[in-house]
């Protein structure tokens, strides 16, 4: 029994199917799995829970550090006034003369004062997070060699910088946003309670608002920040490690040295961004103290401080994304 032979046709063999591995991830898959992977650590996860109960603990202490009882705050100014006056009696003409008003220290929840600073102080905090956030998001998959995969599995580099580094952005963001936004609230309960919120018009709530937008974006671009110098250094510890330094050492060498440049370190963006002084409708002759007049006169605009904060992030994420597209991952 002989078996035929298949005739020859003339076609070419028919070519494999092509290999889908190679191919790039749809981005809006690529975006759900990189804010998968950014979530997903463990320390992450856990900040971002207790988050809430940090943020009722500090209204907490703001709400049991504040009263009404105006009454025996007037007893206290006045006993400090008459101790003064005491002394100014023993000295004549060597101290000013000052009334009892100055000596009071009003124990109520002013909302329209306290809550600004209450807010600058939590998103303070916020942006250090953000930071850390944005060093550990960068850095970790390059310890774990976990990034050779994920340019295995997208080989358009230029893609994969920009997808995790937005996302990195837009979760420090909406961090600060939604901060704010749950913080603001147990802050006008304890006004309401414990102080008052005289002056809180629609100018009040209108400056509020935009401190909170401008917090939230600050956030995200520090979070970048932190992303771009972690995936530059390739290394989480390096760039923890200069982060650190900068933040605390340069500050301190900065103001011993360079003080012009005082306003533009981290601290000092910080506040003025998140500064409301220049946006209430105050009136500047109505301040006590040289330093407290120089503050309602003098500042920098929050647009100076994103142009700062502009000079810190552009050249960093530049240099992290040619290193990272043009240099060898492994």
């Amino acid at each position: 029994m002989t078996t035929a032979a298949a005739p020859e046709t003339g076609r070419p063999a028919a070519l494999p199917p092509p290999d889908h591995r190679s191919r790039p991830l749809p981005l809006r898959r690529l975006a759900r799995a990189e804010l998968r992977r950014i979530l997903s650590p463990r320390p992450v996860r856990l900040a971002l829970y207790a988050l809430p109960s940090v943020l009722v603990a500090y209204a907490l202490s703001a709400y049991l550090g504040h009263d009404t009882d105006m009454a025996t705050a007037w007893r206290r100014a006045e006993a400090a006034y008459q101790q003064y006056a005491a002394e100014a009696a023993r000295r004549p003409g060597a101290v000013e003369k000052l009334s009892p008003q100055y000596f009071f220290d009003d124990p109520r929840y002013q909302l329209t004062k306290a809550s600004f600073v209450d807010l600058r102080a939590v998103l303070s905090g916020v942006a250090v997070a953000g930071l850390v956030f944005g060093l550990f998001s960068g850095g970790s998959d390059w310890s774990s060699r976990v990034i050779l995969n994920l340019a295995a599995a997208e080989p358009r580099r230029v893609r994969l910088f920009a997808t995790r580094g937005l996302l990195v952005a837009a979760v420090a963001a909406s961090t600060a946003a939604a901060t704010a936004v749950f913080l603001v609230p147990l802050l006008l309960v304890t006004a309401h309670f414990r102080g008052t919120t005289a002056g809180a018009d629609a100018h009040f709530w209108t400056v509020l608002a935009v401190i909170v937008l401008r917090g939230a974006l600050f956030v995200g671009l520090v979070a970048l920040v932190g992303y771009g110098l972690a995936m530059l250094t390739r290394s989480l510890t390096v760039s923890l490690g200069i982060a650190l330094a900068y933040v605390v050492v340069a500050e301190r060498l900065t103001q011993d040295y360079v003080p012009l440049l005082t306003d533009y370190h981290f601290s000092g963006i910080t506040f003025a961004v998140l500064n409301e002084r220049l946006l209430m409708l105050t009136d500047r002759t109505d301040c006590v103290g040289e330093i407290a007049c120089a503050a309602m006169r003098e500042g920098t605009p929050a647009s100076h401080a994103f142009l700062a904060l502009a000079l810190y992030l552009l050249p960093v994420s530049a240099a992290a994304l040619w290193r990272f597209t043009r240099t060898d991952i492994g």
